[in-house]
């Protein structure tokens, strides 16, 4: 006579399902970012409004930012993680709440001072450049869009402090910084399906 218990498959679980890259989509978002302070430095954007607007969004990156940075660092990537963690202070915090104030100040017709912001800026930037050398093994993209960005970031922390010239330095740079997040964002995605995009080979 068969027997008619059932059989069950006992399945063991180890831990929790892995977690997805954040990349990708922290990657797209820096992407438009750097587009709207690229658009504002060649003059494509509405100067009046902009500093409100831009205030609004920054705001809005701190928390983006921040929740990547707690990524990256529970990952046990510090580099990724400070970073990260730097530019949700620098521009979340400093660059969002300076510009929304500003404006707010600027209709009250109560002074305010923006070179806070411009200061957080060349720290931010710097903080980037200074660890450039420790990128070693990254692409050629995900290093462009570094060295770029941080180049940019501290053009605009030296336009804040009334050196003008550096504008068009800071826009050029914000473009090539957006197109390699862009770029990076999209590579992101088709790896995390195993299609591989150029990227360059590391430099060191």
């Amino acid at each position: 006579m068969e027997s008619t218990d059932e059989k069950v498959e006992v399945v063991e679980v180890k831990g929790l399902i892995p977690l997805g890259n954040i990349g990708g989509g922290l990657g797209f978002g820096y992407a438009s970012l750097c587009t709207a302070f690229a658009a504002n430095a060649f003059g494509l954007c509405n100067a009046a409004g902009f500093s409100v607007a831009i205030g609004v969004v920054l705001i809005g990156f701190f928390i983006i930012y921040l929740v990547g940075g707690c990524y990256h660092l529970k990952q046990g990537n510090t580099l990724l993680g400070s970073i990260f963690l730097a530019f949700s202070a620098a521009f979340g915090l400093y660059g969002g709440a300076v510009n929304i104030a500003g404006t707010v100040c600027a209709a009250l017709g109560i002074p305010c001072d923006f070179t806070i912001a411009a200061f957080a800026n060349l720290l931010a930037g710097g903080y980037l450049l200074v660890l450039l050398p420790a990128m070693k093994g990254f692409t050629k993209v995900d290093f462009c869009c570094f060295l770029f960005s941080g180049t940019g970031v501290v053009s605009f922390g030296l336009v804040g402090l009334g050196l003008t010239a550096f504008n068009v330095v800071a826009g050029a740079s914000m473009v090539i910084a957006a197109a390699t997040a862009y770029y990076g964002s999209v590579a992101t995605c088709f790896a995390s399906v195993g299609k591989a995009l150029p990227m360059g080979k590391p430099l060191f």
